[in-house]
């Protein structure tokens, strides 16, 4: 398995996991069940791990086909970009998830509300991350992207 092919493989679990978490603690907050917000809350420390080396590796998965026939830089660069606030946004929400963990039988009035911030951040974290998969998409899926039946990048762009 090379550096592209592991960036795919571990780019979709924050995908899912994000939004998957945010619907569990929005459950979880609304029957007020503890149990299952920690749940939530592990699920998105969990997406923060595995975002960590995806983004680590998303530049040597770059150099590896930047180069190859009908790949853009322009839309390497549109995906890193977006890229870049979606891993600072999933590592918050991890980081806050972890904290609210640690701090549940101490504070749990801190707890509630970092929880229900947790639901707001992870709606936008799950944005973030599904904007930044669109964009990734288009790096090697143009056929997916397509307008009127034209390809969203031209042979023109390739010497931009």
């Amino acid at each position: 398995m090379n550096a592209a092919h592991l960036h795919i493989v571990l780019v979709h679990l924050p995908v899912v996991l994000v939004p998957t978490a945010t619907i569990v603690l929005l459950l979880a907050l609304l029957r007020k069940q503890s149990s299952v917000a920690k749940v939530a809350l592990s699920l998105f420390v969990t997406a923060s791990l595995f975002i960590l080396p995806a983004f680590l590796i998303g530049e040597e998965a770059e150099e590896m086909i930047e180069h190859l026939p009908g790949i853009f830089e322009e839309t390497i660069e549109e995906h890193a970009e977006s890229a870049n606030t979606a891993f600072w946004l999933t590592l918050a929400v991890g980081g806050i998830a972890m904290c609210s963990l640690t701090l549940q039988k101490r504070a749990p009035h801190l707890t509630q509300s970092a929880l229900r911030f947790l639901v707001v951040a992870g709606t936008l974290t799950s944005g973030s991350l599904a904007y930044t998969a669109y964009e990734g998409g288009k790096i090697r899926h143009p056929e997916a992207y397509e307008r009127s039946g034209q390809p969203e990048h031209s042979e023109e762009h390739e010497h931009d």
